[in-house]
C-alpha cells in the first residue's frame, strides 16, 4: 500500500501545462469538435431563463482579424462555437442537430439551404486562426495520471501552456470588448498574490508560486449572456483546484473555487453543469466526480448524489470476517466475508456507507461506525490489505 502512495507522489510532482504549435484541420470540421449539447426546460436554470443570452461569440469575426488576445485564452467549446459563427453568419445549416439549436437562438441568424460555405478573405483567415487553437488544445485534454482511480486527473506534463495574462473579449454579452488582465502583486514563500482585472474592476487571489499562472475564458452555459474567468492551481501538496470569477458589466464577482481542473470543455457541459473531481477519506482515499450547477445568482452551487462510483473498483483482501448487508443504511446482514478473501470497492456516499462486490458476484453493502468497520471492533485501516492511501 506504501507503494501505491509513492506511485502517485511521483506522478504529480511535475505541475502539468501544456501545447506548442501545430497543423490545422479542414475549414470546416476540425477532429472530433466538442458536443454542444441540447437544452430543454427542465435543464435551465434562473439565469437562463431571466436572459436570452448573447448574440456573438466575437460580433467583428466576418469583418476584422482576431488575434492571439482574442483567442489564446479561449475554452474549446467557445472555439467551436465560434469557427461556426462565422458560417451562420451566411446560413448554413449544420449537420450537428445541436449547433442548428444553439444558432437558432439568435435573432440574427437566417438558415439558407442554399449556402456553399463560400467566405471572405478576412473570414477564411480567422477560420484558420481558430482552428490553429483549437487543433492545440486537442493537444492538452486532461488524461488520466493513475490507472487505479479514473477521477485522478491533469493535463500533458509535457506540454506548454499558450494561455496569456491579457485578454480582449466581451466577458457579458453587451458587444463590447473588454480588457482582462492580471499582474504579480505580492510574491511569498509558497503563493503569490495576483490581481486579476477586467477593465476597471479587480480581484486579489492566491496562487502556487511553482507556475506561471494564467486565466481562462470559459463558458459556463451557453444560453446566458456570460463569459467566465477560470484560475487552475496546484498547490504544494499537489491538490488541483479551480478560482472562477464572472464579471457583470461593472464588477468582478467571485464564483466559488472548485476541486480538480474544471476550466475546459471536458469538465463543463455548456449547460450550467460542472463536474469536479473531489477527494474522500472513508473506506480509503479516493477521488470521486461532484456536480456544481450555477444557481440564479450565478455562483457554483453543490449538487451532491446519493452515491458515487469507484472507476475501477479497488480490490481488497480481507484481513478480518465482516459482514456486508443487503441495504445502505441498514442492518440486514447479506453474507459474512472472510479473512483472505477479495472483495471490491464499487464507491459510496464518501461518508459512512459503501458497497462491495465478492468474488462469486455477491454485492452488498458495508459501513463506518466511529471510524470502525460494521459488525467488527477493528479500525478501518486494520480491515484491509490493498486499499488506496495517497493524500
Amino acid at each position: 500500500m506504501n507503494s501505491h502512495k509513492l506511485q502517485l507522489l511521483l506522478l504529480i510532482a511535475a505541475l502539468p501545462l501544456q501545447i506548442v504549435g501545430c497543423d490545422t484541420p479542414k475549414d470546416a470540421q476540425p477532429d472530433k469538435p466538442p458536443e454542444v449539447h441540447q437544452t430543454t426546460k427542465n435543464d435551465q436554470s434562473k439565469d437562463t431563463q431571466a436572459f436570452k443570452g448573447r448574440d456573438y461569440i466575437f460580433r467583428e469575426s466576418s469583418t476584422t482579424l482576431l488575434t492571439e488576445d482574442n483567442l489564446s485564452n479561449i475554452d474549446s467549446r467557445m472555439l467551436e462555437l465560434a469557427r461556426n459563427e462565422i458560417f451562420a453568419r451566411h446560413g448554413l445549416v449544420f449537420e450537428r442537430a445541436g449547433l442548428n439549436t444553439f444558432f437558432a437562438g439568435k435573432r440574427w441568424y437566417k438558415a439558407d439551404g442554399n449556402y456553399k460555405g463560400d467566405l471572405t478573405e478576412i473570414e477564411s483567415q480567422n477560420i484558420k486562426r481558430i482552428q490553429k487553437y483549437e487543433k492545440l488544445l486537442s493537444a492538452n485534454k486532461l488524461e488520466r495520471q493513475w490507472d487505479v482511480d479514473y477521477h485522478f486527473l491533469g493535463y500533458p506534463q509535457e506540454k506548454n501552456s499558450i494561455g496569456l495574462q491579457n485578454a480582449h473579449v466581451d466577458m457579458n454579452g453587451d458587444g463590447a470588448i473588454d480588457h482582462i488582465h492580471m499582474t504579480l502583486s505580492k510574491h511569498f514563500e509558497v503563493d503569490d498574490e495576483w490581481i486579476l482585472m477586467v477593465n476597471d474592476t479587480t480581484a486579489k487571489i492566491s496562487l502556487s508560486n511553482n507556475s506561471i499562472p494564467h486565466f481562462k475564458v470559459v463558458d459556463a452555459n451557453i444560453q446566458d449572456p456570460y463569459f467566465e474567468l477560470a484560475l487552475e492551481d496546484t498547490n504544494e501538496s499537489a491538490q488541483h483546484s479551480t478560482y472562477y470569477y464572472y464579471y457583470n458589466g461593472k464588477r468582478l464577482i467571485s464564483m466559488g473555487t472548485l476541486d480538480g481542473f474544471t476550466g475546459n470543455a471536458q469538465a463543463m457541459d455548456g449547460q450550467g453543469t460542472a463536474v469536479s473531481p473531489r477527494q474522500a477519506y472513508d473506506f480509503q482515499c479516493w477521488f470521486y466526480l461532484e456536480n456544481y450547477k450555477l444557481d440564479s445568482n450565478h455562483l457554483w452551487k453543490e449538487a451532491p448524489a446519493d452515491f458515487y462510483p469507484m472507476e475501477p473498483p479497488t480490490p481488497w483482501v480481507a484481513k478480518v470476517r465482516f459482514p456486508i448487508y443487503k441495504t445502505s443504511g441498514k442492518q440486514d446482514i447479506l453474507k459474512w466475508v472472510a479473512p483472505g478473501e477479495t472483495v471490491y470497492f464499487l464507491g459510496g456516499d464518501t461518508k459512512k456507507y459503501g458497497k462491495i462486490k465478492m468474488a462469486d458476484g455477491t454485492t452488498g453493502w458495508i459501513q463506518l461506525e466511529n471510524h470502525k468497520l460494521s459488525g467488527t471492533d477493528t479500525d478501518i485501516n486494520d480491515c484491509f490489505d490493498g486499499r488506496l492511501l495517497y493524500g
